[in-house]
């Protein structure tokens, strides 16, 4: 983790406030939420700052459609592209584009649809799923981006 979260972490445990959530008994997974949350939109914001660099222009953020979440759609020329952000925040955590595993796929996918059918309200519209990678432990962070990083193996349903 980077030393400056560390810090701030470390503050947060001998804080006043923390003492005081654990005397009423509250629970601390809803903090941990929290901090994921604040977490990830760091490097969602950071994501769309990479895609923008690479001539995307950002669609849509987090679309969420029963249970599945598409983090960035974006159109890349003539075709729409639903990037699913991945991070790891220690080098033991291992490859973070490894955890796009196929239930993952599965929800992305479903939700993909919904928004092509709702949103663009083409169903013909070319479109693919990109998986973005980043190593925050690294500085400055390393983003890897994996084009076609996986394919639609079903019919689309009727919306």
């Amino acid at each position: 983790m980077p030393r400056i979260f560390l810090r701030h972490y470390q503050k947060f445990l001998t804080s006043k406030f923390f003492e005081g959530l654990m005397l009423r008994n509250t629970s601390f997974g809803s903090y941990a939420k929290k901090a994921n949350k604040a977490k990830g939109n760091f490097i969602e914001n950071h994501a769309v700052a990479y895609l923008m660099r690479q001539n995307y222009k950002i669609l849509a953020r987090n679309y969420a459609y029963r249970g599945g979440e598409l983090d960035i759609v974006a159109q890349d020329d003539d075709t729409t592209v639903f990037v699913e952000v991945k991070s790891v925040w220690n080098n033991s955590q291992g490859n973070p584009a490894a955890r796009v595993n196929f239930q993952k796929q599965k929800k992305i996918w479903k939700t993909a649809c919904h928004f092509l059918c709702t949103q663009i309200r083409n169903l013909d519209q070319k479109s693919r799923f990109d998986v973005l990678s980043i190593r925050v432990y690294e500085h400055p962070l390393k983003f890897e981006h994996f084009k076609n990083a996986f394919e639609a193996t079903q019919v689309i349903p009727y919306c």
